[in-house]
């Protein structure tokens, strides 16, 4: 049985997959394998990663298509596993396809966003501590920002009674460190980097593929958390994100109506009909309100909190083609 099993997606974004993967092989000194999905890139990206692994990788590397991998069950004799996909199947639905196939090759499966950056042996740390503490099922570190390194990204947070969640601040993380408080608990942590144990990904599953992009972290903790799944951030392992490198970039306000779709979507999950029907409505209404003060612009706010509301009331998913018409409209 091998001890970790590492999934990273590329979409159109070599430089950062390849900083990513390149940071992780000098900073660890164990030679955790890497399954290396691309998700349906332009030719010119999948081009550019094939052309790295022969300079860099030699011999120690294996290219296959999606249905190879599926074939595949021997993980033995190569350190990097790169996965072509013939479309672009989505953040949840990508990780998914090769945690599917490796989870029983591996006690741990870690997910890692491709513009990231790692530390000085922070997966290594996130294994001792899961190893030493087998009460903890899923784990994430402290994420700073790329561009400003002392900044904090995320270091998880808990949900909110609203029906969100809330981060924990940097204050309070630094302060933690700095009493030597190394572990916290931490309902909510972000899918950026989420490493979690097998018997965990056998019992529960894994993340959601209601959502094409965004929100599958969310629900995959509120799943954990109505276990009573102990999830903790390790603040001794540090990781740095560039953040948003897989978004499109589109207006500001249609993220807003795709995030908020997501949520109101997402919770219908978890609250009874009568319930979400009223917390909705009144969700709709914060909405509304926020982007009035934001945006100075009571018709941006009608347009948002109408669309939100006609998506949200009318899906039960946000599937690529839903994604798009939001995305893009």
């Amino acid at each position: 049985m091998y001890k970790l099993g590492i999934i990273i997606i590329n979409w159109n974004s070599h430089h950062d997959t390849i900083e990513c993967i390149t940071s992780i092989r000098n900073n660890e000194v164990e030679l955790y394998p890497i399954f290396l999905l691309d998700n349906g890139s332009e030719k010119q990206s999948v081009e550019n990663i094939e052309e790295w692994l022969v300079e860099k990788y030699g011999l120690s590397y294996r290219i296959m298509t999606d249905d190879e991998f599926i074939q595949c069950n021997d993980f033995s004799n190569c350190s990097l596993f790169f996965i072509k996909a013939k479309t672009n199947l989505g953040f949840a639905k990508g990780n998914n396809f090769v945690w599917n196939k490796i989870m029983d090759f591996y006690d741990y499966v870690l997910l890692l966003n491709n513009d990231t950056v790692i530390s000085e042996n922070a997966f290594t740390k996130m294994l001792a501590y899961m190893d030493s503490n087998p009460d903890t099922g899923v784990i994430s570190c402290d994420i700073r920002l790329y561009s400003k390194p002392g900044k904090l990204w995320n270091a998880g947070g808990y949900f909110a009674w609203y029906g969100d969640r809330k981060y924990f601040k940097q204050k309070k993380i630094d302060n933690y460190k700095k009493n030597g408080v190394m572990a916290i608990k931490s309902p909510y942590i972000t899918g950026c980097v989420l490493m979690v144990r097998k018997e965990i990904t056998k019992k529960y599953g894994m993340l959601t593929e209601k959502f094409f992009l965004g929100e599958e972290d969310f629900n995959y903790c509120k799943r954990l958390a109505k276990n009573q799944v102990k999830v903790e951030t390790l603040l001794d392992a540090v990781i740095y994100h560039k953040v948003g490198s897989s978004r499109v970039t589109s207006r500001d306000s249609n993220n807003m109506i795709l995030h908020y779709t997501s949520r109101i979507i997402d919770l219908k999950e978890f609250y009874s009909p009568l319930k979400w029907q009223l917390w909705s409505l009144l969700y709709i209404i914060a909405i509304f309100i926020k982007i009035c003060s934001m945006k100075k612009s009571v018709k941006e706010a009608v347009r948002v909190a109408k669309h939100v509301f006609l998506y949200s009331h009318k899906y039960n998913n946000v599937s690529y083609e839903i994604y798009s018409s939001i995305i893009y409209q």
